[in-house]
């Protein structure tokens, strides 16, 4: 309906544009004054559609409060004209700040219920349109409101009104006709006794020529209205004949597409209604269902040659579990032995007779350490201790998750060059995120079994583990201090050399090495022989160290004792002899020296004490220890 209101609109425009045209040409043609143009544009109302909610711009949202709190005061039904050319039926706008008036230049808008509202309102039944359609009703309406413009632009303007009573009042002051008697314009028939002056001829051609323009004009403006009117008609013709046409043809659509609906749930219902006598007969009939019956849409089929039966369901395999040995400590025992311990001796040093006391059974440990007495227990655990009667239980946690891999020089020193680079910070401490993504020296377990079961992977879960064992309160681990307790050894000089690679971040080795000779003889010194006993001119790899990580190898794991001060004032004299002028020291130098030789060499914080080994080899020498065994031992 828009589309044809707006083509209604554009002849209306066209033909206002055209009648000023003409107008404007016939008077200057007779060498007349412009009258001031028009200012009223006739508007063509639109159909209200309706309201969505794209938000607008707030001078948008104001001048709609502005035009509804105005037409409020006003008649719905009056058109209106707009002072500055905007357009007519939307009235000026107040404006808030300024004062001035602020026009809404928006389209006019009709709702679809308005010719009904006006018919209520007025009283009157509403206009005759063809069968009483809304939206050919709409179109009859746009079409009365266009020919409207044509008796518009007839009748003159505000300002030629305005214009006109000004010259009449003018006219009567100077002449005041009287009472009763029609005012005559100066023009017409004059007294007697006024001469009459005489034309010449061009006055005359003149006016023969301003009457045929007249002529003319009046003409042309007729031929227009005509033009309007038909092409006005046209536009409301096509306009209801395709309106018509379209309900028609959705109408026809409409029924066309109930009736689909109405068959295929016809169809539906009879199809669910054969299913369910047959289901009723299996059920009545106490008889199994083997044909497969499929219900498709409004299809209902048995399949006579597809059986149902209902599949054997094969239960999904169990997680794996990690199954007790007689002489290993599963994960749960390890974690049950770290809570004992953590929760006896929180500083992480416990005593002798302590330790002791919490292996001795019955306990919740292997069977093998069911069977072990008191005094084997305790040469067991004294193996750890140094100077004093306590013992770091760290290192017994680490005995007793035995057999595990042992790592290389090599691989302590990848481990700490990745966790450095996970921790950029440099605050020496890694998450359990920067933890896992380390490549730990476990390697990968077959952990499926000759007949394809899968096996519990101990060494994956020691790994998270581990974590748990050592971290602090805020779930971090000192990765150095984690990789130097992994240092540890069956030989503790082995694990001390360990120690010194992950602290200079290079694999150090044994320098070659020739006893002291004694004192007490005589002795020839040769050119190839330094005084300490070392070979001289042998080729070693330099590996710098400074004090701070030198006394950080010896201290590992020992408590702040007299007998360790003095051991760290030796090594620290050693340094400063051997040091260089960065500061720092080549191993292979501390090596060869006597003092920082025996130190390093008698440092029993990196002994791996076997606990398995030890006990299997008490049993192999202990028959009546063996029978207490309800297992074999492997």
């Amino acid at each position: 309906t828009n589309h044809y209101i707006q083509l209604l609109q554009a002849e209306v425009d066209r033909y206002q544009g055209s009648v000023r045209l003409i107008r404007d040409y016939y008077q200057v043609s007779g060498k007349k004054i412009l009258d001031e143009p028009r200012k009223e544009f006739t508007r063509v109302a639109l159909v209200e559609l309706p309201r969505t909610d794209t938000p607008r711009p707030p001078s948008e949202e104001k001048n709609e409060r502005s035009s509804a709190r105005s037409d409020r005061s006003k008649s719905a039904g009056k058109v209106q004209s707009s002072p500055s050319g905007a357009t007519p039926g939307l009235p000026a706008v107040d404006s808030e700040e300024s004062g001035e008036p602020e026009i809404q230049r928006r389209i006019p808008l009709v709702a679809r219920k308005a010719l009904e509202r006006e018919s209520r309102k007025s009283g009157r039944p509403p206009r005759e349109t063809p069968d009483q359609d809304l939206e050919e009703a709409q179109i009859v309406e746009a079409y009365i409101s266009a020919l409207a413009v044509i008796e518009q632009l007839k009748q003159p303007s505000e300002e030629e009104a305005a214009a006109e009573a000004g010259k009449g009042k003018a006219k009567g002051k100077k002449e005041k006709p009287k009472k009763g008697k029609k005012s005559v314009s100066p023009a017409v028939t004059p007294t007697a006794g006024t001469p009459v002056p005489e034309l010449t001829p061009e006055e005359i051609a003149r006016l023969k020529m301003l009457e045929r323009a007249n002529l003319e004009c009046t003409s042309a403006l007729l031929a227009e209205d005509k033009a309007l009117n038909l092409k006005l008609s046209v536009v409301k013709l096509r306009a209801i004949n395709v309106i018509k046409d379209l309900k028609e043809r959705a109408s026809k659509m409409y029924d066309v597409q109930n009736d689909w609906i109405g068959q295929r749930f016809q169809k539906e219902m009879d199809s669910i209604k054969t299913m369910c006598l047959m289901l009723s007969d299996v059920i009545e009939s106490e008889k199994s269902l083997l044909p497969q019956v499929i219900l498709t849409d409004e299809k209902f089929e048995v399949d006579l040659s597809y059986k149902m039966f209902e599949p054997l369901v094969t239960p999904p395999p169990d997680e794996p579990i990690e199954m007790p040995t007689p002489n290993l400590f599963t994960i749960a025992q390890i974690q049950e032995l770290h809570r004992n311990l953590k929760e006896v001796a929180p500083s992480g040093y416990i005593s002798l007779d302590m330790l002791t006391e919490m292996f001795e059974p019955p306990s919740f440990l292997p069977e093998i350490w069911q069977n072990v007495t008191y005094q084997q227990l305790e040469e067991l655990f004294s193996r750890h201790l140094c100077e004093t009667k306590y013992i770091n239980w760290r290192t017994v946690l680490l005995s007793c998750i035995l057999p595990i891999p042992l790592p290389s020089q090599a691989q302590l020193i990848s481990t700490a060059k990745q966790y450095r680079t996970i921790d950029k910070d440099n605050t020496g401490k890694i998450d359990m995120a920067g933890y896992a993504q380390g490549d730990l020296w476990f390697g990968n377990e077959d952990l499926m079994t000759p007949d394809g079961t899968a096996k519990f992977d101990r060494l994956g879960y020691l790994k998270i583990t581990l974590f748990t064992l050592l971290c602090d309160e805020n779930y971090k681990i000192e990765y150095t201090d984690f990789l130097l307790l992994f240092a540890s050894d069956p030989e503790p000089g082995n694990g001390a050399m360990k120690a010194l690679a992950v602290m200079t971040g290079d694999e150090v080795e044994w320098p070659t090495y020739i006893e002291t000779p004694d004192p007490t003889k005589d002795f020839e010194q040769s050119s190839s022989h330094s005084t300490t006993g070392a070979v001289e001119n042998m080729p070693v790899r330099g590996s710098p160290i400074t004090l701070e990580q030198l006394l950080r190898v010896i201290s590992f794991n020992r408590m702040p004792t007299r007998s360790l001060k003095l051991v760290q004032d030796e090594m620290t004299a050693v340094f400063k002899e051997v040091q260089g002028e960065d500061g720092t020291a080549d191993v292979s130098t501390i090596l060869v020296h006597p003092k920082s030789r025996d130190i390093i060499l008698h440092t029993p914080s990196y002994l791996l004490v076997d606990y398995r080994t030890l006990l299997l080899e008490a049993i192999s020498q202990d028959t009546k220890f063996a029978e207490r065994v309800s297992q074999p031992l492997v």
